[in-house]
């Protein structure tokens, strides 16, 4: 039966256009659909999730292709879709909403509105029979107990608006120590990561707590953050044959991955592994950053530069296909390999998940070796023959730079000019597609006004990519940037950037992002670009925005783990931020070699000298660079010695 197409047809986003076949009336959001629940006084049913998600598949099939389901939900309600990658803004609020009502939540998100876009009841995923009984007990509380709902809503509603400041504001200090001291004790000593289930890899906080190690060189924690990359590299969570991690990992030893990969994770993954690799130059992290790198550089990039989002955890409708295996298979592909894959895979004949082999590596084995490469070569190949998991070809600002981050820092790591190659592509990319009139576009040909975290991770990462490459407009466009968010985002009254500028749509309530997750959020980053930027601009403006937030945000300093990117961003600057100045810089291999430093409280600056120009005001070769370091506006004298440089530096 060929089904007639909902009102998502239009849509580009692949998420809506799965739904647009549903038989149930889906609509995107927008002006016209919200005042048609308030003209028909119907309830909005709005649900929200992402191309990737398995468990949206699984709602998708159950319940909205299921006639009966969908002709109850298109005569009583209002049905509205939404890819949360899009439109971040509307699921922060409907998220924080679930959680007001002591939901836990996660995606599918479904929430129920009242025609005003108050919200009163949701959940997750339910199955279909649990739905329809929802959906059957809400008509009725709204036909004959309409009021319960009403004061519902709106003591929900009031509670979203809250600010930060009465919801989460603490009159107690903490010392960063004694938040070091409670960290540790949720610490898996066993098997890396913190004590809890699922496990989820969490590189923004490790990086924070690296940084944390180095400058008060606590072993413990440094030898902890080993254990975790290791026992993630070694496990399930990340693809043994192609390199990548998936989102998180179901259990504790990192065994059972949740399927997908997303881009942001890899992308923050990179960074972590390559500060890893900066400082103890192990070439198996080496190994861990090329094949990460490579498996990007073939799957998610698109044509143009840009990256796409994700790889679905699902192929053929069932979670995790493509990456299994059975004893069996395994055996037939390898041959007389398969003993030594056996040991060095911990191929477990009875499998390790649903009576499935989830590929493990074995520490004892070299990655590099030739036996390990033909094992790989031989599965891959095989792999190959599967119908591979669809990738959302999305391509998301914010999420575009985490990954050109991570890409850029793995670059500084391994000087591998391949990757170099891509990451000058996708600069470019973004400059040109994803930045229209000195305004960010969320979502690559879409008219979606970028939000605040699309300008905080693009300032971050063309300030990092200026430092790698010495192309001084992009520093110029990081620049422009900001003043452009401190104009549409920035509260003065608040010290804080709000999530939405004055040019998204006016929701409900305004969010704001101070808690750092899976991703830091979106003001501590503003809080680094502040920073970096007012010292390499010696801009008093962005300083004086930078310790404003700086003294906001000793009411929130109360959990490392939710806000690891602010502390990482303020040990930074109490550590004294070294800024290098580099006189002569047409020497790449001096900025190659200080860029493979593990260094991340640092700036570089380029500058030329007369000397440096012949009569004609041409730029000639210089022989010798020179280089001046300044901490806090106190200024060494020049030096002429990369070795005595890192020595002052780095201290060793």
């Amino acid at each position: 039966m060929i089904r007639k197409k909902n009102n998502l047809k239009n849509e580009k986003s692949s998420y809506l256009i799965k739904h647009s076949y549903n038989p149930v009336n889906w609509n995107p959001w927008n002006q016209k659909v919200l005042d048609l629940a308030k003209k028909e006084d119907k309830i909005i049913i709005l649900s929200i999730g992402y191309s990737t998600c398995h468990w949206c598949h699984v709602m998708e099939r159950e319940s909205f292709q299921n006639e009966y389901i969908a002709n109850y939900m298109n005569k009583h309600f209002i049905s509205i879709k939404v890819d949360r990658e899009e439109r971040p803004d509307i699921d922060n609020i409907y998220m924080d909403a679930l959680q007001i009502m002591g939901i836990q939540g996660g995606w599918p998100l479904n929430i129920f509105l009242m025609p005003n876009r108050k919200p009163f009841y949701g959940g997750t995923y339910f199955n279909p029979d649990k739905w329809i009984g929802i959906l059957k007990n809400i008509v009725n509380v709204f036909q004959n107990h309409r009021g319960e709902i009403i004061k519902s809503s709106n003591i929900f509603t009031e509670d979203l608006k809250k600010s930060h400041d009465q919801k989460y504001g603490s009159k107690e200090k903490h010392l960063i120590q004694s938040l070091i001291n409670e960290i540790k004790i949720k610490f898996d000593y066993d098997d890396g990561g913190m004590i809890r289930e699922p496990k989820f890899p969490m590189p923004s906080l490790w990086n924070s707590l690296l940084f944390y190690s180095s400058q008060n060189n606590d072993i413990e924690i440094f030898n902890q953050i080993k254990n975790t990359i290791d026992n993630i590299i070694n496990g399930g969570i990340y693809d043994q044959l192609r390199g990548g991690i998936a989102r998180y990992s179901t259990d504790k030893r990192w065994t059972i991955p949740h399927f997908e990969k997303m881009i942001y994770d890899n992308g923050q993954f990179l960074e972590l592994i390559s500060n890893l690799f900066k400082i103890t130059k192990n070439e198996k992290y080496k190994i861990i950053i090329n094949e990460t790198v490579e498996w990007i550089f073939e799957d998610m990039c698109d044509k143009n530069g840009g990256f796409y989002s994700a790889v679905d955890a699902d192929s053929d409708e069932e979670e995790g296909k493509y990456y299994v295996w059975n004893n069996e298979e395994i055996k037939k592909i390898l041959g007389d390999d398969y003993n030594f894959a056996k040991k060095a895979f911990q191929i477990d004949k009875n499998g390790n998940w649903e009576n499935k082999i989830i590929l493990l590596f074995n520490k004892k084995f070299n990655r590099n070796s030739k036996e390990i490469k033909k094992i790989k070569s031989k599965l891959i190949n095989q792999r190959n023959k599967r119908n591979k998991p669809k990738i959302d070809k999305k391509i998301i600002s914010s999420w575009n730079a985490i990954l050109l981050f991570g890409l850029i820092d793995a670059y500084q790591a391994t000087k591998n000019d391949k990757i170099l190659k891509v990451i000058e592509s996708n600069a470019k990319f973004i400059k040109s597609h994803l930045i229209k009139k000195g305004k960010i576009i969320r979502v690559y040909d879409t008219k979606i006004f970028g939000f605040l975290d699309d300008y905080a991770f693009i300032i971050r990462a063309f300030i990092k990519f200026y430092e790698t490459t010495l192309k001084s407009e992009y520093l110029e466009i990081s620049k422009n940037l900001m003043e452009y968010a401190i104009k549409n985002f920035y509260s003065k009254k608040d010290s804080i950037f709000y999530f939405s500028g004055k040019k998204n749509e006016k929701l409900i309530t305004n969010k704001i992002q101070i808690f750092d997750d899976v991703i830091p959020s979106s003001n501590s980053v503003m809080f680094n670009n502040l920073l970096i930027l007012g010292k390499i601009y010696d801009d008093p403006l962005y300083l004086n925005i930078y310790n404003g937030i700086s003294k906001k945000l000793e009411k929130y300093l109360n959990n490392y783990e939710f806000m690891s990117n602010w502390i990482y961003i303020n040990q930074m600057n109490e550590s004294k931020i070294n800024e290098i100045t580099i006189y002569n810089s047409s020497f790449k291999e001096i900025i190659r070699e200080i860029n493979s430093w593990y260094l991340p409280n640092k700036i570089i600056k380029f500058k030329y000298i007369k000397t440096d120009f012949d009569k004609s005001n041409k730029k000639v070769k210089v022989k010798k660079p020179s280089f001046i370091l300044c901490r806090n506006k106190v200024c060494m004298r020049p030096l002429t010695s990369l070795k005595k440089l890192k020595k002052i530096i780095i201290k060793k």
